[in-house]
């Protein structure tokens, strides 16, 4: 059988380890995926790929004989750990903390989409249809717990039951949600990941960044609680909560039922809409139509392709995200569904990493009063003459002219900034060709209404525009008075 390039390979633990992150000289370390045998990592300048040890299928067989077959696989690491335990009907089970400590357990799965009914569908009684039975739930859902103006179907479980069910009979056409959906009840080796408000039953060969936190379920034995560690109790259960850090790595060995931290890994962190949780993987409810703007960083030195897949996987569907360079965030724009939700995964190519992005429309009126930064703007508001602009980096206008007119001294007043709090902005003032500070000069800050105050006295001083640089999302442009293209320089 011929030699093929197989882009990752597994460490002793079971984890996909993609190409770029293996060690050279690891001999007899990374096991091919479908044989098992070694493979050797093959590092070159030109191209880099795992082949399997030389010799190692003389009197052995390997499923991977053809570039097909790899790509197949490549394929399948595209599928979400989400959208799997949704196609074998599993609940989704989550710990978390409410205000006062206290712990709960709840269960989650799908709701409808609108595209599952017709134009002249009555969604409210063909949900009426749906009968719904369960076992292990203290707060059974509803038919119309369903309805597709509900980003998911969320239940309180009962912590000691022994196996979680929610059972719906319904029409045919609602194939999505009809059937058994269950879990196993909780169990003193399982392990939740996530934020203190979500965090979701994991399997034992995922990998954990730092910071996260961990949820172990014991019989409580538990020998001694170190600074920031907590022991609660859940049913008849003790939790014992802890946040993955270096400090840690012992509690993960000795309750993390082999769990470790992930040495690469990405951060995919939701910079707008600005009042989103930039890490948790529950839903981003936000007014139809509005701006998401996802910033995905890779580990230091690392430059891997990630790509946005659907949720479900479909044919066309995936988008791949250009490459910035090691270390650097690149960045994912997309808008909030008309109705309903939009499901995506960002995915590390060649890897088992994925992290959910959930978009629900929520009409401005439907939520709670939030500042109007809030919405999904990002940029300068300008107002002049009565009437304001918002030029943003991600929005359809860019740049514009403060006629000359205006009062330097008023400027500050006329331009405020509008999004997130701790995005770093770049600042560059320009000025005419005989001016001492030409062609320009610029400066990096996070306190953007601080230096706002400062354009005034700029101008003043014989600026004649200004660029703002949004952290590598794009930029935006002022002009001041009216200007001769030769005046600035580029």
């Amino acid at each position: 059988m011929s030699q093929v390039s197989i882009p990752f390979g597994l460490d002793p633990h079971g984890t996909e380890v993609p190409i770029s992150e293996a060690i050279r000289g690891k001999l007899d370390y990374y096991y091919c995926p479908k044989c098992d045998n070694p493979l050797t990592p093959r590092m070159g300048e030109q191209r880099r790929y795992f082949a399997h040890k030389r010799g190692v299928l003389e009197d052995d067989e390997c499923p991977l004989s053809s570039q097909r077959d790899v790509d197949r696989m490549v394929d399948d690491l595209r599928t979400s750990d989400i959208e799997k335990q949704e196609s074998a009907r599993q609940i989704r089970t989550y710990i978390g903390e409410e205000p006062g400590g206290r712990l709960r357990l709840f269960g989650v799965v799908p709701s409808t989409e609108w595209e599952q009914f017709g134009v002249a569908a009555d969604v409210e009684a063909l949900l009426q249809e749906c009968t719904i039975s369960t076992n292990g739930v203290i707060h059974p859902p509803t038919g119309r717990s369903f309805h597709p103006s509900e980003p998911e179907v969320l239940f309180e479980l009962d912590p000691d039951a022994a196996e979680f069910t929610v059972t719906v009979d319904g029409p045919d056409h609602l194939e999505s949600i009809v059937g058994e959906w269950s879990a196993d009840g909780l169990s003193a080796s399982d392990i939740f990941v996530g934020d203190q408000t979500r965090a979701r039953r994991t399997h034992s060969k995922r990998q954990i960044k730092l910071g996260e936190w961990v949820y172990a379920v014991t019989d409580g034995s538990v020998d001694t609680l170190g600074e920031e560690m907590s022991l609660d109790t859940l049913g008849e259960w003790k939790i014992l909560a802890f946040p993955a850090r270096e400090d840690t790595t012992e509690l993960l060995d000795t309750y993390g039922a082999n769990l470790r931290t992930d040495e690469y890994g990405f951060e995919a962190d939701v910079i707008l809409p600005a009042e989103a949780h930039p890490t948790a993987d529950k839903p981003i409810e936000s007014p139809p139509g509005s701006t998401v703007l996802i910033g995905v960083t890779p580990a230091e030195e690392q430059d891997p392709m990630f790509e946005i897949v659907s949720i479900p996987k479909r044919k066309g569907d995936t988008v791949e995200l250009t490459p910035t360079g090691p270390g650097n965030t690149r960045f994912y724009r997309t808008r909030v569904p008309q109705q309903g939700s939009k499901r995506v995964s960002v995915h590390q190519r060649n890897s088992s990493r994925h992290r959910l992005i959930h978009l629900h429309a929520v009409e401005a009126e439907d939520r709670q009063p939030l500042a109007e930064s809030m919405y999904g703007d990002l940029g300068l508001e300008i107002n002049q003459d009565g009437q304001s602009v918002l030029l943003s980096p991600i929005g359809e206008i860019q740049s514009t002219t403060i006629e000359s007119s205006v009062t330097p001294a008023t400027l500050p007043e006329m331009i405020d900034y509008v999004g997130p709090e701790g995005i770093e902005l770049e600042i560059k003032a320009h000025f005419p060709l005989d001016h001492p500070e030409a062609p320009s000069f610029s400066r990096s800050t996070k306190d953007i209404e601080s230096d706002l105050g400062n354009i005034g006295n700029w101008v003043m001083q014989g600026c004649i525009a200004i660029d703002v640089t949004f952290e590598g999302i794009g930029s935006v442009s002022i002009t001041f008075g009216e200007q001769s293209s030769e005046e600035v320089k580029p």
